[in-house]
């Protein structure tokens, strides 16, 4: 009789050590963090570069996050040289541009966890600002974009401070572009064309991030 009650007792134990566990790994798993970068992959695939990087600040309330302030931005350079050949082994170089955009966003999104996935929708507003130019003929083209995106999204967190999310938003956004020069050709070179528009489209993925919250 005596084992039986050591026995019971040792099992109880063993059964509440185990609850406790399995507690604390969940209160570790789910831990609320305060804040999250997260970069871009859509532009990583096609590009070879992250589109750009967004820098949130969640919003917590009786320790769980509500909602997180997003602010993203996103820059790149490039040459792009033009080159011909007339026997396939040496190459002259006809044309070189250069290419440099800069965009900046804000805004916010409201959340709601369940288990290991966060879904989430919200709103940004940002600015695209692209340039090219034609570094041997007077040749300057400028893109200016203004937009503003309603989005949803999902987050699945892979550790607690890792995670990937898709995002897919309707993207609203006014552009407007400026050309000077004659694009290589001389005798155009003081042609000025100006040109703007607006237009509302879905993008499917607006973004793919992998982040790090911390």
């Amino acid at each position: 009789m005596r084992e039986k009650s050591i026995l019971l007792a040792l099992l109880l134990g063993l059964g509440a050590m185990l609850t406790q566990t399995k507690l604390i790994a969940q209160e570790s798993a789910y831990r609320t963090t305060k804040y999250e970068i997260a970069m871009d992959l859509k532009g990583f695939f096609s590009e070879g570069y992250p589109e750009k990087v967004l820098f949130k600040i969640n919003n917590i309330k009786q320790n769980q996050v509500k909602g997180a302030y997003r602010f993203g931005l996103g820059t790149s350079y490039w040459i792009d040289k033009y080159k011909i050949t007339q026997d396939n082994e040496n190459y002259d170089l006809t044309a070189k541009e250069q290419h440099a955009d800069f965009s900046l966003s804000f805004g916010y999104e409201v959340q709601k966890q369940l288990n290991r996935a966060v879904f989430y929708y919200g709103a940004e507003l940002g600015t695209l600002l692209a340039f090219t130019d034609d570094m041997d003929y007077p040749h300057v083209d400028e893109n200016y974009n203004l937009f503003f995106i309603p989005f949803v999204g999902v987050k699945v967190f892979i550790t607690n401070n890792l995670s990937v999310a898709f995002e897919a938003g309707i993207k609203n956004f006014y552009w407007w572009n400026k050309e000077e020069g004659g694009g290589g050709n001389p005798d155009v070179a003081d042609n000025r064309q100006y040109h703007s528009y607006y237009t509302t489209k879905l993008e499917l993925p607006y973004s793919l991030t992998f982040n790090f919250n911390f």
